[in-house]
């Protein structure tokens, strides 16, 4: 993929976070922090349907992508036993609605179930086409469609505060759900060329029983990973507050902004990865990429404790907390996108099973560690538990990738990661009782991390200006 490429995929994640930046604000100003809660306790369901009714089958229409002979055969392969389910299970959901809507929201309310199922439908369905775009480097496409649903969520909220309509859950579900159908109507109309094949297409079982042999221990690990994302909100929803969710909610949300890093690499890095694989270029090369990618990690570490006091002036007087907090919600991000490095050992080996424990194990911790520290702290008490898990989460699946594929440095990747989870904890901790700004400590850091790195900084420079003299250079030539 070329620089070219790459900048149309960056440009939804970065567009979707400036929206974001604008969008929580509002949010927290016009709605009270229990809906906003409430709203959490939504994207919590929605992920975790998805990662339970894909059955693994998205991941493997990545994986087989470049080597199938057939990609309408291979869509239809991987979307129909997923759908199949979904309409089973939503039969399922209906016979016990009641239930579902007292479980998630805390309230009997019809209208809070379906709109729930019918923002799973959306999503799942939102999934694949999504993956059309990714496979084939339409980043433009695929950004515009990231970017829409934000937009519009933003303007349904303006029309709220110009046409003063009632500011209850019902209204932000209603916007939410909104804006999830106008991406599924975008991906639908970009992606016709290819879905409608894969309507009349063969049906292979041989190809599905391959597909799902691949997908099924993803699902195994998908739970367990919704699980080590979840166990915040569910351990705030059942041991603290709708109120300390709203919180938590909120600080994840401005944590988004370093998701941006997270949401351009993953998309561009396992076509990416693969590709090398398939035509036999030097693994060493992906070294390389993960000592860069250990500094831009750093850097954002650092921007964000500098800056992270800006919130104030974003969010009410309920949400002060929130410039402590946000160091240890941008640690899931960050480490996520590390541990896809890392961790490509597995992929390439086909060993996904492995997945699974790695998760289990992350997943353990964050639910002791949520058990002891969310009742006492709050969404204090869940971002801690949060970090030290993707801790534990990205040490594992670096330690698994090495075993399986092949070994490579590690010491620097754990020993920069433990230093900024173990200052991120302290700023949660100690941020208001020192007697001085916390974000003192991180500037003074910034020099130091400089030099550390200064090779890796330099690398990033150079192969920057390369990529931009050859895109202008392209540009001159058209």
């Amino acid at each position: 993929m070329n620089l070219r490429g790459i900048l149309a995929f960056a440009l939804g994640p970065i567009a979707s976070a400036a929206f974001g930046l604008i969008t929580v604000p509002v949010v927290a100003w016009a709605f009270s922090a229990e809906d906003v809660g409430r709203l959490n306790i939504l994207q919590v369901t929605l992920s975790f349907c998805l990662l339970l009714l894909v059955l693994g089958l998205d991941q493997a229409y990545v994986r087989e992508f470049h080597e199938s002979a057939d990609r309408s055969q291979l869509l239809k392969a991987c979307f129909v036993p997923g759908f199949m389910l979904l309409i089973v299970g939503g039969f399922f959901a209906i016979a016990f609605n009641p239930q579902v809507s007292q479980l998630l929201y805390g309230a009997v309310e019809p209208t809070f179930f379906w709109i729930t199922l019918a923002s799973v439908v959306a999503t799942f369905i939102a999934r694949f086409l999504s993956l059309i775009l990714r496979m084939q480097e339409r980043g433009l496409a695929f950004s515009m469609s990231q970017v829409i649903p934000k937009a519009l969520f933003l303007i349904i909220l303006g029309a709220i505060f110009l046409l003063e309509l009632q500011r209850n859950f019902t209204t932000l579900l209603l916007a939410f759900f909104a804006s999830s159908m106008a991406v599924v109507a975008v991906y639908i109309w970009n992606t016709r060329a290819q879905w409608r094949p894969a309507i009349t297409a063969r049906l292979d079982k041989k190809q599905v029983q391959s597909r799902l042999q691949f997908g099924i221990p993803l699902i195994f690990s998908g739970l367990a990973y919704w699980g080590l994302v979840a166990t915040s909100s569910v351990a705030l929803r059942s041991l603290s507050s709708f109120s300390e969710l709203g919180v938590y909610s909120v600080t994840t949300s401005i944590a988004g902004v370093a998701a941006i890093f997270q949401s351009i690499f993953t998309l561009v890095w396992a076509p990416i990865v693969y590709k090398w694989v398939a035509a036999g270029v030097d693994v060493s090369r992906i070294d390389r990429v993960a000592r860069q990618a250990l500094a831009m990690v750093c850097a954002i570490f650092l921007a964000c404790g500098i800056f992270s006091w800006l919130a104030d002036y974003l969010l009410p007087a309920q949400y002060t907390i929130v410039k402590y907090l946000v160091l240890c919600a941008i640690v899931q991000p960050l480490l996520y996108t590390l541990s896809e490095i890392t961790c490509v050992g597995i992929g390439i080996s086909r060993r996904t099973v492995l997945t699974i424990w790695v998760t289990v194990a992350a997943l353990c911790a964050n639910v002791l560690l949520s058990l002891w520290l969310v009742p006492l702290h709050g969404a204090a008490g869940a971002v801690v538990a949060n970090a030290i898990a993707y801790l534990v989460f990205f040490v594992a699946r670096t330690e698994a990738s090495a075993w399986v594929w092949r070994q490579f440095p590690r010491v620097r990747l754990y020993v920069f990661t433990s230093l900024a989870v173990a200052l991120s904890v302290a700023t949660v901790a100690l941020g208001g009782k020192l007697p001085f700004h916390y974000a003192l400590v991180w500037l003074a850091l910034a020099p130091v991390v400089g030099w550390c790195f200064r090779a890796e900084l330099v690398e990033l420079l150079t192969a920057s200006r390369s990529a931009w003299g050859q895109l202008g250079n392209t540009r001159k030539a058209k």
